[in-house]
Order: structure tokens, then sequence, then C-alpha cells
């Protein structure tokens, strides 16, 4: 999976905050194991971690786009080629963070791939706990049957808003992709 959107709207802060929630539930029981790794470059963080019985690795892509030397300009086909679930994240106090994400998906190339049924993608509006700049109005004309996103989720991942439905939809994406539902 991946997480994308612009500079300073939490993602990192949300990856994090997946891993720890991750982490909690792998040690709640009497099996212990946690399956956890970071491997960083100056452009891309990219994090593994395993969540009731799935192993998930996330490309935490940076924000600040510098035309040229954004991982999506260098390294568009290495990175996109084996992700099924995009996930993302736009800034509820900055307005211009979610008018961007048409341009992030333009810069993906994922125009047409918005319906395919072999991808999972995942509309996150962060820091719900902040003064709220951007309308639920403009927001669910983004999401539903026939649009670009089938599910939207509120958070504030300094709090833990949010977050269990985060990852309980990437867990449940995660088993459709790999035809694993119950």
């Amino acid at each position: 999976m991946t997480v994308v959107g612009d500079g300073a709207v939490g993602k990192t802060t949300l990856v994090h905050a997946l891993i720890q929630k991750a982490t909690e539930y792998n040690h709640s029981d009497s099996s212990i194991k946690e399956l956890k790794k970071i491997t960083r470059t100056p452009f891309i963080e990219i994090e593994t971690w395993s969540y009731k019985g799935l192993v998930f690795q996330c490309y935490d892509l940076t924000g600040q786009r510098i035309p040229g030397l954004h991982p999506l300009d260098l390294l568009k086909n290495q990175v996109l080629k084996y992700i099924d679930i995009f996930i993302f994240v736009f800034s509820l106090d900055m307005y211009e963070s979610f008018e961007n994400l048409h341009n992030w998906i333009q810069l993906m190339d994922l125009k047409n791939k918005l319906k395919d049924e072999n991808m999972g993608f995942i509309l996150v509006g962060n820091k719900v706990d902040l003064e709220r700049n951007v309308s639920k109005e403009l927001i669910q004309s983004l999401v539903g049957e026939d649009k670009y996103f089938q599910t939207y989720i509120e958070a504030s991942s300094i709090y833990g808003i949010g977050i269990d439905e985060i990852l309980d939809k990437i867990v449940n994406t995660g088993k459709k992709l790999l035809n694993l539902n119950d």
C-alpha cells in the first residue's frame, strides 16, 4: 500500500499511529509476534508490519513535491507497480491539501484505475481535532459509488481517532484483493 498527499497533512504520523495500534493488537494475545521493518530514503519511507494475519508493506511518499526529484518522477513504475491499496490523505484544516488530491491522482496515473477491482482506494481526512476548513459536503463529492473513493474516514493521528477504522478497512480491502474473505 502507499500513503500519499501533500506535505504536512500527517501521513507519517498516521503511518506511525497505524503501526502502534497494530503492535498493540499483536501483543494483546499470548502469542507475541512483531514484524516491523523500516527502510528510509530522502523521498520515501517503507514500513512493514503485520496485523490480523496479514503483512503490510507501506510506502510513505514525501508530500513535498519538487518536480523532477519526487519518487513518482524518478521511480513511478518501480514505486507503483506492486501497490494495490492507495490511501490518500488530506488535512481537514488545510483546504489546499484537499484541492491537491486530484493532482496526486494525475501524478500517479490513477484516473482510469480508480474503479479497478484489483485495487483499493481509501480517503482519509486527517487532523479532525483541528478547525475544519473542508466541508463534509465537499468531501462527499469524491466519495461513493461511481466516484473516486468508495471509503472516507476522518482521523486524528495524534489522538488515535479513526485509526481502528482505517486498519479494519485496510485489512478488509487486503483480504478482498487476496480473495481471503471469510
